[in-house]
C-alpha cells in the first residue's frame, strides 16, 4: 500500500509546503526530539540534525513574519487535537471551543476519504542527508494513488485538500539541502 504523507494547516496551504512535504517523503529512521530548542537527536550520530523547517526558513521559503502569535498558538493546539484524537487519547473536554471546529474538520475529512493514519507526530530523520522532522501524519487512502498532500483545516468546521503531485519538489528539496549545508560550511559567521 502507498504511504501518503499529510500535512495538516490551521491556516492557508502555502507553497513551501510542497517542499516540505517532499523533505518528509525521504525520513526514514525514528529520533528523539527535544521540544524545548526544537532539537532532534539520534544517539549514534554525533553531529546535528537540522530540521526541515529550520532550512525551508533559513533558505527564504518560510517567511514567518507573517504569523502572529495566536496563529502559532492555535497550530500547536489543532495539531495537539488531532494527534491525540489520531492515538486515542483525547479528552475532549479540554478541546477549546475555538480548536474544536479544526478537529472536527480533520475528522470529517478521515470519515469522507478514507485516510487511516498509521503515524502520528513522529520524529524522523534522514541520516544521509542529515536532516530531521516530524511529520503530521503518514498514512494511506483507499485508492493508494495520493503520496503527499497538506490538508487545510478551517474555523467553520471545512478543509481544503491541496494535493502535492509535482514529483520535482524531491529535487527541489535537495537542492535547497546543498545550499543550506553549502552556505553552512563556507559562510562563516564573523565573531
Amino acid at each position: 500500500m502507498n504511504k501518503c504523507v499529510l500535512d495538516l494547516k490551521s491556516g492557508k496551504a502555502e507553497p513551501w509546503a510542497k517542499i516540505q512535504t517532499a523533505a518528509y517523503t525521504l525520513l526514514d529512521t525514528p529520533v528523539d526530539f527535544e521540544a524545548e530548542g526544537h532539537i532532534y537527536y539520534c544517539p549514534e550520530v554525533i553531529a546535528r540534525l537540522y530540521s526541515v523547517t529550520e532550512i525551508l526558513t533559513a533558505e527564504g521559503f518560510i517567511d514567518k513574519t507573517w504569523y502572529d502569535e495566536w496563529s502559532r498558538t492555535r497550530g500547536e493546539y489543532v495539531h495537539l487535537a488531532c494527534h491525540l484524537d489520531d492515538i486515542g487519547e483525547l479528552d475532549e473536554s479540554t478541546v477549546d471551543e475555538t480548536i474544536m471546529p479544526y478537529l472536527e474538520a480533520w475528522r470529517k475529512f478521515k470519515r469522507e476519504s478514507g485516510f487511516v493514519v498509521e503515524q502520528s507526530e513522529k520524529p524522523m530523520a534522514n541520516l544521509h542527508y542529515m536532516y530531521a522532522g516530524t511529520p503530521d501524519c503518514i498514512g494511506h487512502f483507499p485508492t493508494g494513488v495520493i503520496k503527499r498532500m497538506a490538508l487545510e483545516l478551517h474555523k467553520d468546521g471545512t478543509y481544503k485538500p491541496d494535493y502535492h503531485t509535482d514529483q520535482n519538489d524531491v529535487n527541489i528539496w535537495k537542492a535547497t539541502l546543498a545550499v543550506y549545508f553549502w552556505k553552512l560550511n563556507n559562510l562563516k559567521r564573523k565573531e
